[in-house]
């Protein structure tokens, strides 16, 4: 029973810095809740009937929140959500750990050209407000998108990019960025 409460509360313990109790966090935050949700489909088969249950709940949350975020998208632990609504992101994206995601923010998939598929995000990415991430990319680990952002080539580690089309404007990284990363 332990292992299923860590699997899906791997997000949690970032919140205990603004609370002491977990349980709060996971009512009063709709980031949380979602991620507790999508945590929950992946844990339990759909044929399990928690399963059935999370799945139900998650598309609540989907149209409550304005996330579109499929459990079969692979995320590493720490995913966090600053602010609720309208966040895409592709069922068949990579996320690595500790990423930061802001409100307007879409990760998507192109049909079509030499970019053709969905992206593969690195750990410690920081990702701004309305930033579009879109093909088979590959996004480094520490790297910074600011707000705005047309992303559609490989960034490299430490980058910093902006812009539309986005260009690498320096390369220090998201080091003070992203927060609450989980260990």
């Amino acid at each position: 029973m332990a292992k299923i409460f860590s699997f899906l509360l791997q997000d949690a313990p970032r919140y205990r810095k603004n609370s002491n109790n977990t349980l709060r966090s996971l009512l009063f935050s709709p980031g949380l809740r979602f991620m507790f949700t999508i945590r929950g489909c992946q844990y339990f088969s759909k044929f399990h009937p928690l399963g059935l249950i999370f799945r139900i709940w998650n598309k609540q949350m989907q149209v409550k929140y304005g996330f579109q975020i499929f459990y079969t998208c692979k995320m590493g632990k720490g995913l966090f959500m600053v602010h609720y609504g309208t966040i895409v992101i592709n069922n068949k994206s990579t996320i690595g750990e500790n990423c930061n995601i802001h409100q307007g923010v879409t990760i998507g998939n192109v049909n079509r050209g030499k970019n053709m598929g969905c992206p593969k995000i690195g750990d410690r990415v920081w990702i701004g407000a309305n930033a579009v991430v879109v093909g088979g990319i590959t996004v480094g680990n520490d790297v910074l998108i600011a707000p705005l952002s047309f992303v559609n080539f490989d960034i490299p580690d430490n980058a910093v990019v902006a812009g539309n089309p986005a260009k690498i404007i320096s390369y220090k990284g998201s080091g003070g960025y992203v927060n609450y990363p989980v260990s």
